[in-house]
């Protein structure tokens, strides 16, 4: 969480600077707070994968899983122009409620509950989390079995 801070406020840096990008400190403040936070279930997700995947499969893999999923979830392509069947995919999918929120700070995101939206990234998290437990398990098992 510490090094998506820095990535994030090398963004801000980035955007304030070069991108003539203007907002509150508060707005900031509190699109840090959710873009940081937001990055827990991710981290989790690598965690638990990291303890199924060998140190060389686990990137590509982390990114089969990831770049399809933000797709769907309309990080690359405006969520409204997405076909239908895919919207539906991704009302269940952590990126899209996450963008949904670091939208909502900057009053362009749905009307959708912010409530609803960390709801789902705390589930994914404990799921996530859950998964990486178990590896951690089997780990030790192998290691002290």
């Amino acid at each position: 969480m510490v090094f998506s801070a820095i990535i994030v406020l090398a963004l801000f840096a980035l955007g304030i600077t070069l991108g003539g990008v203007r907002m509150p400190v508060a707005d900031f403040a509190r699109l840090l707070g959710t873009l940081v936070a937001g990055s827990l279930p991710f981290s989790a997700m690598g965690l638990a994968l990291g303890y199924f995947a060998g140190p060389n499969s686990a990137p590509p893999m982390i990114n089969l899983i990831y770049l399809p999923m933000s797709f769907c979830s309309g990080l690359w392509v405006p969520f409204m122009f997405l076909p239908k069947v895919v919207r539906q995919i991704a009302l269940v999918l952590p990126p899209y409620h996450l963008s949904q929120l670091a939208l909502g700070v900057v009053a362009a995101g749905t009307q959708e509950s912010a409530a609803a939206h960390w709801s789902v990234l705390a589930a994914f998290t404990m799921i996530c989390l859950g998964v990486a437990r178990i590896g951690f398990q089997l780990d030790q098992e192998k290691m002290y079995g």
